[in-house]
């Protein structure tokens, strides 16, 4: 009984120190080159996690649930421009060799907006490449982007199953309850997309920075950042639907709501790795360089 004020005290000023640390770290800076890198970025990460799902998924009804999403965080007129995107980026050669090459250059493209991302995580933590082993650091944030981008698109499909599961389950309920089915179906579908977020966020901080990290201290900021994106993404459709962001800019406002969606939820994830960083130090967990990084010196 007495735990739970403490917590509560602990979390509130573990976050309070976090959001000095956030203010101090020019975070809208780097939110604004995560969103440029995203826009290169995004056709490419969208077909791998398309691939990813579809080897268990029939592919256009893995379409159909990404688009189905992405209009309920974006709309459905930013929804359509992925939609175009996807259909472009599409790999359609049969031949062997083509389809290698097809694969390469999404690896490339997609490594772009992870390897912004974990530039702006290393220096949360403090850390940085060790001279001379560009190369092998270019290979691994790739190697990394792609088991990132695989990763999503399997918590997709685990979300395309739960969902299934769900519908069957509400509408066998609903020969029972009737009344509160469709309350009961929604809770549970919130609740399920809300742990497929925090374990992304949990993915990202654990195995993005140049930084051995326990999995045990990634949690509580993996928490955080979920609570925030999931009351931000309301809020920044608001925003854009109020403000008329995309009517505004005429053909181009497709992409600058893609822009002003991923740089406000960049905030929201670098404000949860400033998060996770003090919480970690605050335990006094020991968090080291990996082996090809070093402490970054003070400016």
């Amino acid at each position: 009984m007495l735990r739970t004020p403490s917590m509560l005290k602990r979390w509130s000023t573990t976050a309070i120190q976090a959001a000095r640390e956030f203010a101090a770290s020019e975070p809208m800076g780097h939110a604004a080159a995560i969103a440029y890198y995203t826009i290169f970025s995004l056709p490419a990460v969208l077909i791998i996690t398309v691939m990813a799902a579809a080897t268990l998924f029939n592919e256009a009804e893995v379409r159909s649930a990404l688009l189905s999403q992405a209009g309920r965080l974006i709309g459905t007129g930013t929804a359509a421009a992925l939609q175009d995107m996807l259909d472009n980026a599409r790999i359609t050669e049969t031949r062997f060799l083509a389809k290698v090459i097809g694969v390469g250059a999404l690896m490339i493209s997609a490594g772009s907006v992870f390897a912004s991302l974990q530039s702006t995580l290393n220096q949360v933590w403090q850390v940085q490449a060790v001279p001379g082993r560009a190369i092998l650091k270019y290979l691994t944030t790739r190697l990394i982007s792609l088991a990132l981008v695989g990763s999503f698109g399997f918590l997709m499909l685990v979300s395309l199953v739960l969902d299934a599961a769900l519908v069957a389950f509400g509408e066998r309920l609903m020969i029972w309850l009737s009344g509160i089915t469709t309350i009961m179906v929604s809770a549970l579908n919130i609740a399920v997309s809300f742990a497929i977020i925090t374990v992304i966020f949990a993915l990202i901080f654990k195995v993005l920075p140049d930084v051995r990290i326990k999995w045990s201290d990634v949690w509580s900021g993996a928490v955080l950042t979920a609570l925030l994106f999931t009351l931000g993404k309301y809020l920044i459709g608001l925003y854009i639907g109020l403000a008329g962001v995309g009517d505004t800019y005429g053909a181009a406002g497709a992409v600058v709501i893609i822009l002003v969606w991923v740089h406000y939820s960049a905030v929201i994830l670098i404000y949860g790795a400033h998060f996770t960083h003090v919480y970690t130090r605050d335990r006094g967990s020991v968090v080291r360089p990996s082996a090809h990084a070093t402490v970054a010196l003070a400016k």
